[in-house]
């Protein structure tokens, strides 16, 4: 038998280190996953500067790694608002709430806007960027109109807030 060379050894070496690290993962892909319920179902802007605050937020409420999540730039804004691009974008959101409820038997729903998004602009034009109580009555607005589609949809409750650029976050009733 000849003798192996350093580069076939190395080689195997990369190759037991590759089987190694994929069993594990083969292993688990191959276990039935076990029906999941959620507590609640997520719709947030896509604004990177509110990541962390949202999940600091819904993980506050005990729903860590409990609840489904729909991202699109405007959130609930998006869901409701009656000009484009919002109204060729909302059927996908409605699918896509009726799809988790139907896999995860989601209790309620989660609508966080958030101060200063570019998307509420294209929705309610530019005196949302420089006046806050008008952008906190057209947030709220949008919000409760979300709420309604969702009762009126889905018969689900729905917690709703507006995120302040620290992560604070406003109930709106």
């Amino acid at each position: 038998m000849a003798a192996l060379s350093r580069r076939s050894l190395f080689g195997l070496g990369v190759a037991a280190g590759a089987v190694a690290l994929a069993a594990p993962r083969l292993a688990l892909a191959q276990k039935p996953t076990p029906s999941v319920t959620y507590e609640a179902m997520l719709m947030n802007c896509i604004d990177p500067r509110f990541s962390t605050w949202t999940w600091a937020y819904m993980s506050s409420d005990g729903w860590q790694n409990l609840y489904s999540q729909f991202t699109i730039a405007g959130g609930p804004v998006a869901a409701v608002a009656t000009s484009k691009p919002f109204t060729t974008w909302q059927q996908a959101w409605w699918d896509n709430l009726a799809v988790s409820i139907q896999l995860h038997q989601v209790k309620r729903v989660v609508g966080l806007c958030h101060r200063d998004c570019g998307a509420a602009v294209l929705a309610y034009g530019d005196q949302i960027k420089t006046d806050k109580a008008f952008e906190t009555a057209k947030l709220s607005e949008a919000l409760r109109s979300f709420r309604a589609e969702v009762k009126k949809r889905h018969g689900l409750d729905s917690d709703l807030g507006i995120m302040d650029l620290n992560g604070a976050v406003q109930v709106v009733t």
